[in-house]
C-alpha cells in the first residue's frame, strides 16, 4: 500500500467545545488507485488530507506513506520526506503571486534539493501545454492555467501520492476534465491519488468512492 491510515482519530479543542474531525478512521490506497472521498462540509475531509500529507499529526492511529510514518521523523526530515513523496493540489491553487509559472513549479525543489529540477519543470510545463506561459505570473493566467501550474508543481518531485482538495471546484467543465485526466494519468504510472470533493464530475474518474460523515466512513461504494 502506498498510503495507509489505520484507526486515525483527531479532535480539535476549542474554548467552547471539542470537535471530533476523525473518529477511528481506516483508509488504504494502493499504487495505481484513484480514491475519491465525499461528504458534507465539516465531516473531516480536509483533516483527512492534512493528516495523510504529514501536515497535521493525529491524536491516535498510524499513518504510513510507502511504509514510512512521517510523524516518526524529526520536523526537518518530515518536510523533506513530504516534498519527495507527496504532492498537493488545492482548489485555491496557492501559487506565489509574484513568481512566474516556471518559478512556481520549481518551488518544491527548495525542500527536496532535486538537481534536475529546472529540466523537470520545463518538461511538465510543456506536457500541460503551457510552454508559452513560462514567465507569466498567476494574475496573467486563466483559472485553468493556474490549476495546471499547481498540478505541475505537485508533480515536480515525482511523488508517490497526490492529495487533491476540491481541485475542480473553480473550474469549468473543460478545464475540470483536463485536470482530472492528468490525475488519472498519474495513477496509470503507478501513483496513488486521494481526492476529496463535492464535484460529481470528479467522482467519475475514481476507481472507488468513500463517503465520510461525522469523521467516520459510512458507505464505501464502487464509482
Amino acid at each position: 500500500m502506498l498510503l495507509e491510515l489505520q484507526n486515525v482519530s483527531k479532535t480539535y479543542h476549542t474554548a467552547k467545545s471539542d470537535v471530533c474531525a476523525l473518529n477511528d478512521l481506516t483508509l488504504t490506497i494502493d499504487a495505481g488507485q484513484f480514491q475519491a472521498v465525499q461528504g458534507p462540509s465539516g465531516c473531516g475531509k480536509t483533516t483527512l488530507l492534512l493528516i495523510a500529507g504529514g501536515l497535521l499529526a493525529p491524536d491516535s492511529g498510524t499513518v504510513l506513506v510507502d511504509g514510512t510514518n512521517p510523524y516518526s521523523l524529526p520536523p526537518n526530515e518530515r518536510a523533506q520526506f513530504r516534498a519527495s513523496n507527496i504532492g498537493f493540489v488545492f482548489q485555491q491553487f496557492h501559487l506565489i503571486p509574484y513568481l512566474g509559472v516556471l518559478d512556481n513549479v520549481l518551488a518544491p525543489a527548495i525542500a527536496s534539493g532535486r538537481t534536475d529540477a529546472q529540466a523537470r519543470a520545463e518538461e511538465l510545463i510543456a506536457h500541460f501545454g503551457m510552454q508559452d506561459r513560462l514567465h507569466h505570473v498567476p494574475a496573467q493566467l486563466s483559472t485553468g492555467e493556474r490549476q495546471r501550474t499547481a498540478l505541475a508543481r505537485a508533480l515536480l518531485n515525482e511523488p508517490k501520492v497526490l492529495l487533491a482538495d476540491e481541485p475542480t471546484g473553480n473550474l469549468d467543465h473543460e478545464n475540470a476534465a483536463a485536470v482530472l485526466g492528468h490525475l488519472k494519468e498519474f495513477t496509470a504510472g503507478g501513483g496513488a491519488v486521494l481526492l476529496v470533493t463535492h464535484d460529481d464530475r470528479a467522482v467519475e474518474y475514481a476507481e472507488s468512492v468513500t463517503n465520510i460523515d461525522g469523521g467516520q466512513i459510512v458507505a464505501p461504494q464502487p464509482a
